[in-house]
């Protein structure tokens, strides 16, 4: 079995997906969860963004070229969104966000997703004449935003696309993302398109500097969410290194911490049992995500104690808090973090401050 199928294999015994025989993969709920947190994260890229989520559709971008949404008629409503409903952006360049349904998700050579399919689409009109200095721009900050996200940001990598003779490079420009995974093969992340609009549409924005009325080019990036939502999996399992576990990015790990106690024969597990629901509630109200269910293990020995770290290794939880009964008499913990292995000792008046912290940095 190759490295990659392996990683396929944990994956899915965790609850992150379901693979069905066609290679399709199904977002179980780890996964969803997953995938949540990173449309949230993207919703925060560009943050002066105008976002045009009233209402999201259903498309079929196989009947489209990448060329051609500047004629479709969602290019055209999203337009009209724009200048009716935030007319302070526009003016160029500007952002547009929005998001949409593909019913015919693109197939990787590693995988493809169960349809529908989400795509989250950034498109930034520019002025012509500074078109390609966006572009390459725009290049860099999406692959070091995918970077930050990977346990091994040199899996990631920016591809030509070939125009073909019809396109002329002055209009028209592409480049994929793509994540790479050796032998196994490529998976694309995300499309970035060039277009610049010749025949007056109707598509004119007053130049930020000048004032001046011109018709803006196109860069488009394209992300579809269960497509990038398994690669960044497939990337945090497969790590090369010889301890299981899911090295997910901590702010979008779906659970940020666990909480874990090993009562032994002692007569005080009821009193553990009650300062983990406390830590629970206080982790909580910090914002910070739990593992779910009651939000902590019991452990009658440090081997069963060893079996739940490692389950929570492969969810991808970053950090653990370990309470015993010395816990009860001097407020000390164990703080394990999933990447080292390592434990730190903290006392419980610095939590949730010192995991905040963390996150934070």
């Amino acid at each position: 079995m190759s490295r990659i199928q392996r990683c396929f294999k944990s994956l899915e015994s965790a609850g992150f997906f379901r693979s069905h025989d066609d290679n399709i993969l199904e977002l179980l709920c780890h996964g969803k969860e997953y995938a949540k947190l990173l449309q949230q994260h993207w919703l925060r890229l560009r943050p002066l963004a105008a976002h045009l989520d009233d209402s999201i559709q259903t498309i079929s971008p196989s009947n489209l070229h990448r060329f051609s949404f500047p004629e479709s008629q969602q290019f055209g409503n999203n337009f009209q969104k724009l200048i009716k409903d935030h007319p302070r952006k526009a003016k160029c360049p500007t952002l547009i966000k929005h998001q949409s349904l593909s019913s015919s998700p693109k197939v990787n050579p590693l995988f493809g997703v169960k349809s529908p399919a989400t795509l989250l689409t950034t498109d930034f009109l520019v002025e012509p004449h500074r078109a390609l200095e966006h572009f390459y721009n725009m290049q860099r900050e999406s692959k070091i935003w995918w970077m930050r996200l990977s346990s091994n940001p040199s899996r990631y990598r920016i591809v030509p696309c070939d125009l073909g003779e019809e396109y002329n490079p002055k209009n028209y420009q592409a480049i994929d993302i793509k994540s790479s995974y050796g032998e196994a093969g490529d998976v694309t992340v995300e499309e970035l398109s060039l277009v610049r609009i010749v025949e007056d549409n109707g598509y004119r924005l007053s130049d930020a500097r000048t004032g001046e009325f011109i018709q803006p080019t196109v860069i488009r990036s394209v992300i579809e969410l269960e497509t990038a939502t398994c690669a960044l999996l497939l990337d945090g399992c497969d790590h090369g290194r010889d301890a299981q576990s899911l090295l997910l990015h901590r702010v979008l790990a779906p659970y940020q911490c666990g909480i874990a106690c090993v009562e032994g024969e002692s007569e005080l597990s009821g009193d553990l049992a009650d300062l983990c629901l406390h830590l629970k509630h206080v982790i909580h109200l910090a914002g910070l995500r739990l593992r779910e269910g009651t939000g902590f293990a019991s452990a009658k020995n440090t081997s069963q104690l060893k079996d739940h770290l490692l389950e929570s290794d492969m969810l991808g939880v970053p950090y653990t808090l370990v309470l015993n009964e010395q816990t009860l008499k001097n407020g000390l913990m164990q703080l394990r973090s999933r990447d080292t292995r390592l434990a730190e000792t903290i006392h419980i008046s610095d939590v949730p401050d010192y995991l905040l912290n963390i996150f934070k940095n």
